[in-house]
């Protein structure tokens, strides 16, 4: 199986548990399949075009944790695995669609 990576950034709000609303700096990578052998920039512009949805933007309270925010992206860009990640504080999620090993 051929996988391209490719990766964006945004910014959004959140509340954290107790109830505080404050933001962070996403850096989201998704991997795609890709056996048409297919230009990086559609899978680019596709991961763009979600994240864009959120960026500078109050996340859904459904959406408060960075393994929501990588399922979501991986269903709404069809791609077969996300990595969310924070590097500042150090934390990462991943999602992996059910049919990628």
């Amino acid at each position: 199986m051929i996988l391209t990576g490719v990766g964006a950034v945004f910014s959004a709000s959140h509340k954290s548990p107790e109830g505080e609303m404050h933001g962070h700096s996403y850096e989201v990578i998704a991997w795609f399949r890709n056996v048409n052998r297919a230009d990086a920039r559609c899978f680019k512009a596709a991961l763009q075009s979600v994240v864009s949805l959120w960026d500078h933007k109050v996340l859904p309270e459904d959406m408060s944790w960075g393994e929501d925010i990588a399922r979501a992206v991986g269903c709404l860009a069809n791609c077969v695995e996300v990595e969310v990640r924070r590097p500042l504080e150090r934390f990462y999620a991943r999602w992996k669609s059910e049919d990628h090993p």
